[in-house]
């Protein structure tokens, strides 16, 4: 209690420790007991607790099943409703039934009236008689058949009524019984609940004012943060100074492990000295029983003592009576039955004497085995009594000397409190101000209330929405990563199939000079081309001039111009054509290797060997054209072949050298 594990030892070997006040014992009591009386409340209140909440389990429970039980009755309640609904159809349909037949037997008696009414009309006539009678007789037995029959069917109906009345009657008595039952359960579970309900109403209120309290609290902890900053430097202060003096009072303390070893042996001591005086007890009972018997053994004796005396008084008047007669002899036939009398007892007097002698003597060997058992008894018990006393004297004076030294603590101690004391009343202080500032805020508890009310109100309305909204986001969200991932792949596709362009322009860089060059003599060549077109133009004009001129002499020197220049052309035009062809055959190459670098689509007799990766995919519109010029199709008309078209071979309109002459 003062020191945990440890017993402060004698403070007067310590000459630190000296205090020169000590406390009484009656201060150490009242501490002991307040200590108790909070551990027994402590105690009381955590069994409280406990029970509170297995009441409240209990109580949760008995509900579920109230509430099960009230399913189930209203369950066999609606079974038992449709059950009477079915019979009271039934019972409906019976009566119908019934209905029917009344109306059936009195249509039939109608029937059997205007029958017998038409038989008494057929018996006035003669001439149909016979032939009337038979009729009426088959009517009549068929008539009966059928009444037999309906009053069979009516009284089985009316049976069937009863019994469907008597189950009618017993399902209402069980259905009453039961929804009595039923409401009763109910009532008391709709108690039970309501009360429950009202219970949660109350922790719910108790709650909403302990965080309303909490909060405010709060608020106000904020601002007395910087007081209670400097408070806390004066308790480090004040706790550094609390931890010397525990240092040095745990430094002066003595071990735990010798404080137990003294609280087992003292504990040993009062088992030892319990049991002792258990043996003292059975001693004392047993001494008890003994001397009950010897005073019993006592009584027998002096009985027994008695039985003599009487014994020997009858043998004294005896004996004299013997004298008597003998001084008045009678004859020996006469006093034969009293002397054998006499010599029966006194025979009888000699065994009493005898049996007297042995009883005192079993008597005196009891009592001398009785005392000397006592003795030895009493001597045992008497040497242990006074060895546990020298133990417990010493032991005693042990604690006595340890309480000393308690006490001696306990006035350090309490000494060292004073500015706890003065530091709890601040305390104190500072929580009746907290106590009365709570209570402010209580009083502002049911405005914040209504206020958090329409709060949680406006917050649930918020709530729906913002769920809502949520949900839409939420499809909207998927929408969006199915649509990213999507655009990712193809992000990721167009980025591979950019660097492999990348690469492949790099690479193609090269040929798009040579393609521009080609182009440009490709130009000159269409140049040239027109130029040869206006030539042939003119020389056709001057052809159709030669043609109609008249001097023979000058056409021949005409003609053979022409031949030269036509010579000279076609030597051209063979060298253009040759230059042509070796210029589209190099642009094919081109296209076809460009292709390449862009296609899947690689014959296998021609497979350049690169170190670009070429990745699979759909082949464009330019990749299936060149995939079909190597197949040896026929080539279709680009750019370049647009510039070539313009030269005489494609024309199929122009004059040969054979048409012009």
């Amino acid at each position: 209690m003062f020191a945990k594990g440890r017993i402060t030892p004698d403070p007067s070997k310590d000459t630190r420790s000296a205090r020169p006040a000590k406390p009484s014992t009656k201060d150490t009591d009242r501490y002991a007991l307040l200590q108790r009386k909070v551990e027994n409340l402590e105690k009381i209140h955590q069994e409280g607790k406990k029970a509170h909440h297995a009441e409240a389990e209990k109580l949760k429970q008995e509900l579920s099943r109230a509430l099960k039980a009230n399913n189930e009755q209203t369950e066999r309640y609606e079974k038992l409703k449709k059950q009477s609904d079915i019979l009271e159809s039934r019972v409906q349909e019976l009566k119908k039934l019934h209905d029917n037949g009344q109306s059936e037997l009195k249509e039939l008696r109608t029937k059997l009236r205007l029958s017998e009414h038409e038989r008494t009309q057929l018996a006035s006539k003669q001439g149909d008689v016979g032939e009337a009678k038979k009729a009426l007789q088959v009517l009549e037995s068929k008539r009966r058949d059928e009444l037999r029959e309906r009053d069979r069917k009516v009284a089985d109906l009316e049976k069937v009524v009863t019994t469907e009345k008597k189950k009618r009657e017993l399902l209402e008595a069980r259905y009453s019984e039961v929804k009595g039952k039923v409401d009763g359960e109910t009532l008391r579970a709709q108690s039970r609940a309501s009360e429950l309900e009202r219970e949660l109403e109350e922790a719910k209120s108790v709650a909403s004012r302990a965080t309303t309290s909490y909060n405010a609290l709060q608020l106000r902890a904020d601002n007395t943060e910087r007081d209670l900053l400097a408070q806390l430097e004066q308790h480090r202060q004040m706790l550094s100074r609390v931890a010397e003096e525990y240092g040095r009072l745990a430094s002066s303390s003595v071990p735990k492990a010798e404080h137990d070893r003294v609280k087992h042996e003292l504990a040993s001591t009062h088992i030892r000295s319990f049991r002792l005086d258990r043996k003292l007890a059975v001693t004392e009972s047993q001494v008890q029983d003994l001397a009950q018997l010897i005073r019993q053994n006592r009584e027998d004796n002096h009985l027994l003592l008695s039985h003599l005396r009487e014994s020997a008084f009858t043998a004294a008047v005896y004996s004299s009576a013997l004298k008597d007669a003998l001084a008045d002899r009678s004859p020996p036939s006469l006093d034969r039955g009293l002397y054998e009398d006499f010599v029966t007892l006194r025979h009888e007097r000699a065994e009493f004497d005898m049996e007297s002698q042995r009883v005192l003597a079993i008597d005196s060997s009891l009592w001398f085995n009785l005392y000397r058992h006592q003795h030895d008894l009493l001597l045992l018990h008497s040497s242990s009594l006074l060895k546990d006393i020298e133990e417990r004297d010493q032991q005693i004076q042990q604690r006595s000397d340890q309480v000393s030294a308690i006490e001696e603590q306990y006035a350090a101690l309490q000494n060292s409190l004073v500015p706890l004391h003065s530091e709890r009343d601040s305390l104190q202080s500072r929580l009746a101000e907290s106590m009365a500032n709570l209570a402010e805020v209580n009083g502002r508890v049911e405005v914040l209330k209504k206020e958090r009310q329409d709060v949680e109100a406006r917050l649930k309305a918020e709530l729906i929405t913002a769920e809502q909204s949520l949900a839409q986001e939420k499809q909207a969200n998927q929408r969006l990563a199915s649509t990213v991932q999507k655009s990712r792949q193809a992000e990721e596709a167009l980025q591979a199939d950019i660097d492999q362009l990348t690469e492949s322009l790099a690479e193609a860089e090269q040929y798009r000079e040579a393609y521009a060059d080609l182009l440009e003599e490709a130009e000159s060549l269409v140049q040239r081309n027109a130029l040869a077109e206006d030539e042939a133009q003119r020389l056709s004009r001057f052809n159709a001039e030669i043609v109609g001129h008249k001097n023979p002499a000058q056409r021949i020197m005409y003609l053979d111009r022409i031949r030269r220049e036509l010579h000279d052309t076609k030597q051209q035009l063979l060298a253009l054509q040759r230059d042509r062809d070796a210029v589209i055959y190099e642009n094919d190459d081109l296209k076809h290797e460009l292709g390449l670098y862009k296609s899947v689509a690689v014959p296998a007799d021609y497979k350049p060997r690169t170190h670009i990766t070429r990745v699979g995919r759909a082949p464009l519109g330019d990749q299936n054209v060149n995939a079909r010029s190597t197949n040896g199709a026929v080539p279709p008309i680009s750019e370049g072949d647009e510039i070539f078209m313009h030269l005489p071979e494609y024309k199929e309109d122009d004059l040969t050298l054979e048409e012009i002459m």
